[in-house]
């Protein structure tokens, strides 16, 4: 299949919906398929180039709000280029991308990586705003993937139109080994990972907050960037000596998964998810998970089973975030591939069969022109 992905942007960008993509990407790659990542530029990122067999194609922005950048060039792409394609993909709801994707009039697939609401009370009035023309792409949409039933669920409420085309697909999991050279400076205590970029919404300041409070030496480690990174780091300060909080900012795959293979404990403060993808690498990886009982990590909980080494907690108590961080440090890693999660092989398998369906429900070029 020739299948172009849609998102906001893409790796070397860190977050859940980046990685997601490029997890797919990499997978329809080695499957055979033809696949190019259509998605903004920034920074000083090529507008064309290649990672591994994936093309990656980057246009250049109209629009720079950081809430709904717009891509005329990327519209006038797809547009022109449909031809090219049998399937579009798009990502991302909070984005104004998935409007480019089903401007292509080709067979088009929908993953919203759906919130309900904003990450701030700006972004809440905007959420507002934007709904009757963010759903325009569920009506275009032939399917809708959710990566929970807690997002599924939420979606169904909010655009009942289109629960008949919605299926979940949850993201998947793979655990990697380091590859030789890339280990991350050892560090003699035990290690707390939170992954993910620094918005406000994430609560890395209440993971700081109850990580002071552990009896025992451990250490945090701050993976990732974004807008609240100066005020979490502030805010380590300010918390006086103690314990080790590191922030390392972006970091290569290796790297990243070194820290997943010695990491006790990786937790998650946020809000809103659609998912947790972090947590499920972290689970896959053999580290136990603290995180806050929101819909999406309890619904990944469920997944990984009964007596599953995840703990939900309400992150604003402290005491209870911290007790809970201890009792699973002192608890100790989880053999790794104790706990079953859908492996990105299987979702990449999910995902082609769902592709795979819509393509061929479509009239042919022949058939639709002798209509």
């Amino acid at each position: 299949m020739r299948i172009a992905l849609v998102a906001s942007s893409y790796c070397p960008r860190i977050g859940g919906v980046e990685t997601h993509v490029k997890r797919l990407a990499h997978g329809f790659a080695q499957a055979g398929d033809q696949v190019t990542v259509i998605t903004h530029q920034f920074d000083d990122a090529r507008a064309d180039e290649r990672d591994g067999t994936v093309r990656v194609l980057r246009f250049p922005l109209a629009v720079t709000s950081r809430n709904y950048p717009v891509s005329l060039a990327m519209f006038r792409y797809l547009k022109s280029h449909a031809a090219d394609f049998d399937v579009v993909h798009g990502h991302n709801y909070h984005s104004i991308v998935g409007h480019a994707a089903a401007a292509a009039r080709l067979p088009f697939v929908f993953t919203p990586h759906y919130n309900a609401s904003g990450h701030t009370w700006f972004r809440t009035r905007l959420h507002r705003v934007y709904r009757p023309i963010g759903a325009r792409q569920f009506a275009a949409a032939g399917a809708v993937i959710c990566v929970s039933d807690a997002e599924r669920q939420v979606l169904t409420r909010d655009f009942p139109g289109a629960a008949a085309r919605m299926v979940t697909i949850p993201n998947g999991t793979e655990r990697k080994l380091p590859a030789a050279g890339h280990h991350a400076a050892r560090a003699q205590a035990p290690i707390v990972l939170s992954i993910g970029r620094l918005e406000r919404y994430k609560n890395v300041d209440l993971v700081i907050d109850a990580f002071r409070a552990l009896p025992g030496e451990a250490t945090l480690v701050v993976v990732g960037d974004g807008p609240d990174r100066s005020r979490l780091e502030r805010h380590a300060r300010a918390a006086g000596p103690g314990r080790r909080v590191q922030f390392t900012g972006r970091v290569p795959d290796p790297v990243l998964n070194d820290l997943f293979a010695r990491a006790g404990v990786v937790t998650s403060a946020s809000d809103h998810e659609a998912f947790g993808l972090t947590l499920a690498e972290g689970l896959a990886h053999g580290a136990r998970v603290v995180a806050s009982a929101i819909p999406a990590h309890a619904d990944l909980a469920r997944r990984a089973g009964a007596g599953s080494p995840v703990t939900l907690v309400d992150p604003r108590n402290a005491r209870q975030f911290a007790d809970a961080l201890e009792v699973s440090l002192r608890a100790g890693r989880v053999r790794a591939g104790d706990v079953t999660l859908p492996s990105w092989a299987e979702v990449v398998l999910a995902t082609r069969e769902l592709y795979a369906r819509m393509t061929a429900a479509r009239p042919s070029a022949q058939a639709r022109g002798a209509a």
